[in-house]
């Protein structure tokens, strides 16, 4: 989920993505990262967690009270064809389609998240990674998989799950180094994580290496596309629209 500014891409993707290739080529660390998919995610936000926490925080008594009634006595109902099912009690979950509902989940509810783990976790939206550098596979498969089982401890608690169907691993290192090492076994909750070559992160493709090449692909694909439909429509254009397109 990308899709904000220019420099929340640079500081949450392109940075991240500078240091693990810093610290690739100079400490000749390999780098293991898991993007965590979070089931239903803010459906799922549990009323009474989320009021502890904006005390914890410090919210005034009067705020608390505000933000309790904007989540309390929601009802919701089912309509098929013209035909109600009864009325039932909201209990869980924030309410979307505003900007309160979203930041309540991304700035409260899983705002201490990080804290569940030792190791670097990077929280944007929804979409959530976590990083570990060593120098040998096995130890950064063993460390990531100590995380998970911290971090699903966490979300039990807080009433929250991982989706681990799309919950990824991948292994970042040289070209020498993926030759003998091209993928990384991660469990969690009995279950190995899907590695991959490549991952989405924030909208951009990152490949094991860096390179960037397959973001590159995939641009130059979405953009033959475009071109190619334009192409076929080109006799409902006018003069002036083909000729800034052949610029």
């Amino acid at each position: 989920m990308f899709g904000r500014t220019v420099y929340n891409f640079l500081v949450y993707c392109l940075v991240p993505s500078r240091t693990l290739q810093i610290t690739i080529v100079d400490k000749g660390h390999l780098v293991g990262m898991v993007l965590l998919d979070l089931q239903k995610a803010i459906d799922t936000v549990d009323h009474g967690i989320l009021i502890i926490k904006l005390k914890a925080m410090g919210f005034s008594t009067s705020a608390v009270r505000w933000f309790s009634s904007y989540l309390s006595d929601r009802l919701q109902l089912v309509d098929v064809s013209g035909v109600h099912s009864t009325e039932a009690g909201i209990t869980c979950g924030v309410p979307q389609g505003l900007i309160l509902g979203p930041l309540l989940f991304f700035l409260i509810y899983v705002n201490d998240m990080p804290g569940a783990v030792k190791h670097k976790l990077l929280l944007y939206a929804e979409d959530s990674a976590m990083l570990v550098s060593d120098k040998c596979r096995h130890d950064i498969e063993n460390i990531l998989s100590s995380e998970m089982a911290k971090l699903s401890q966490w979300l039990i608690s807080n009433k929250l799950s991982l989706h681990l169907g799309k919950t990824e691993s991948i292994l970042f290192c040289s070209r020498q180094k993926l030759k003998a090492q091209p993928s990384l076994n991660v469990i969690s909750n009995g279950h190995t994580l899907k590695p991959k070559s490549c991952v989405k992160y924030l909208g951009t493709t990152i490949d094991q290496c860096l390179t960037f090449k397959s973001m590159a692909r995939s641009v130059i694909k979405k953009a033959n596309s475009r071109l190619t439909f334009l192409y076929r429509k080109k006799q409902f254009l006018t003069y002036h629209t083909n000729f800034w397109l052949c610029l």
